[in-house]
């Protein structure tokens, strides 16, 4: 799709000179190849700085995991021939059984958070939760679910043995596909957070670390919801802040931040989410400032995404989204580079992309681009290690 990497890092406005002392630590462990440590090694050790943690978010590894996912999908075809991973389904426990497996033995303490999905529900869902084809997804989805059962959906939950908890750091990314395997929406995102799970599972740090995969976010942000309404006073008190990742590695991609003051029900977050925001999405635009990469907050915020559910009962947000379905339009192009139209699926092309699409089936391993996924990446890890770190001010959770 694209000529070169030197291409690409042209088309992003990315600079070869260091511009700062910072950016000539980030640069080589974005960027140096082949890589020095090995896998093994770099979940062994003590992954303090920047410079470490990067330097250990590796692309080969983070495909390996994307991969895994999308062999899941396909040993678990529905009554149509297709594999896939949606909510309710044997591939989506797969997906959670995966990840739950590889956290306990990392030496994460794991939840798995077991509840229910109405159909009622599903399509009462507020608007917000789905802003790109919203209801027209879920009639779909109900379409093919036994009438009038409920749902048994799960939420993964991997705390760290380290840092304060009661200054907790949620690091979220939603584990259900719609219309097949979903490997960019999102095995992308939820790859990103287990890559920087395992590679801070060593690692001591101010805040407690706590990773969540959630489910139903396809159909209404449903295990995102239920997770944040059914906290106590007390457990909620304790959350200081949390960072999304919703789809990291698109082809023709924008960087994007979810900013919740530009979400679609800003009106309802109470009026401490925007100002106490801003610690976060600064994190991001100052890893992609280092390196000549323009970044922009998203034009919906965090709706549609499980950040949307935290900011609801009043806890700070950020995140990233590389972008989904169609249409990259031309000021975009002169930004980030890439081509009109779809953001994935067939670039160039203005047929709405594979992410959303009944019946395409095409949201596979192929709609990812390593190049991005381990840019996004590593933007997420320096987020994360930067927010395990910072310290939240007396009034603050």
């Amino acid at each position: 799709m694209f000529a070169s990497l030197s291409t690409r890092l042209k088309s992003v406005g990315l600079s070869i000179a260091c511009l700062t002392v910072a950016v000539c630590i980030l640069r080589p462990s974005l960027f140096a190849q082949p890589h020095p440590l090995s896998e093994k090694a770099c979940q062994a050790r003590v992954n303090d700085t920047p410079e470490k943690l990067l330097e250990c978010i590796q692309p080969s590894s983070l495909w390996n995991h994307l991969a895994h996912f999308q062999k899941i999908s396909d040993e678990h075809k529905g009554s149509d021939g297709h594999g896939n991973r949606d909510t309710g389904t044997a591939g989506y426990k797969a997906s959670v059984d995966y990840v739950a497996g590889l956290m306990r033995q990392a030496g994460y303490h794991v939840t798995i958070q077991q509840y229910q999905i109405n159909a009622s529900e599903i399509s009462s869902a507020p608007k917000f939760s789905m802003p790109d084809q919203g209801y027209a997804l879920t009639r779909y989805w109900l379409a093919a679910q036994p009438s009038g059962q409920p749902i048994v959906d799960y939420n993964v939950i991997a705390d760290s043995p380290f840092g304060d908890p009661n200054h907790v750091v949620v690091v979220d990314a939603h584990l259900d596909s719609i219309f097949g395997a979903g490997m960019l929406d999102n095995a992308s995102g939820s790859t990103t957070i287990l890559e920087i799970a395992l590679n801070m599972a060593k690692t001591p740090t101010r805040n407690r670390l706590r990773y969540i995969w959630f489910g139903g976010e396809e159909i209404g942000l449903f295990g995102s919801s239920f997770y944040t309404t059914n906290l106590t006073q007390a457990q909620r008190k304790r959350i200081a802040f949390d960072i999304d990742m919703d789809v990291t590695a698109t082809p023709n991609f924008d960087m994007w931040i979810a900013d919740p003051a530009f979400a679609l029900n800003v009106s309802q977050f109470p009026k401490n989410v925007v100002p106490q925001s801003r610690v976060g999405n600064d994190f991001f635009e100052d890893f992609f400032t280092s390196i000549g990469i323009v970044s922009q907050s998203s034009t919906f915020g965090n709706s549609g995404t499980d950040s949307n559910s935290f900011a609801l009962i009043g806890i700070p947000d950020t995140g990233i989204l590389t972008r989904q379905d169609c249409c990259k339009e031309q000021p975009e192009v002169d930004i980030w580079g890439g081509f009109l139209g779809n953001y994935e699926g067939t670039v160039p092309g203005n047929d709405g992309g594979c992410v959303d699409m009944p019946d395409r089936w095409c949201d596979n391993l192929s709609n990812n681009d390593p190049f991005v996924f381990g840019l996004a990446s590593k933007a997420s890890a320096y987020v994360t290690l930067n927010m395990a770190n910072h310290v939240f001010k007396a009034n603050q959770p």
